[in-house]
């Protein structure tokens, strides 16, 4: 009977051992599995990360690309203003000395104006005097008449 129980418990260590390298390998093949597609996962994640790094260095370039001629057409924007606006100082100092040349010039010429306008009023009422003394006349020979 002993004999038979050292069986059976060979038996069972047996079995417990076989038990043991089963689990254990099926342990180690989830594992790998896992393994396998955990680094599935993550090399199409770094697939996806890698091209949306490539698309935004695509578009940091021609962003930089765009900022780089609108840097250039600001300076010739900015060189053509100067331009400009010395050419618009140029020419309002130069009306500048025109105004006040003409503006003796007319301002004599507006004195004399005002001068011989003023004559010819004068000229103008004594004429009318004379004439207002002519009709005056004429009407008193009318009635003589």
């Amino acid at each position: 009977m002993i004999e038979l129980m050292m069986n059976m418990a060979l038996c069972l260590v047996v079995a417990l051992l076989i038990g043991f390298f089963v689990g254990w390998f099926f342990a180690k093949a989830l594992i790998a599995e896992e393994y396998d597609m955990d680094y599935d996962e993550l090399s199409s994640s770094e697939d996806e990360y890698n091209r949306r790094i490539k698309v935004l260095e695509q578009k940091y370039a021609k962003e930089k690309m765009l900022r780089t001629n609108e840097e250039k057409k600001s300076k010739d924007l900015k060189f053509e203003l100067m331009k400009k606006a010395t050419i618009v100082k140029n020419t309002t100092d130069m009306l500048e000395k025109i105004k006040s040349k003409n503006s003796t010039v007319s301002l004599n010429k507006l004195n004399q104006l005002e001068k011989l306008l003023k004559d010819k009023n004068s000229e103008l009422s004594e004429f009318e005097s004379v004439l207002i003394k002519a009709e005056k006349t004429i009407e008193e020979l009318r009635e003589r008449v």
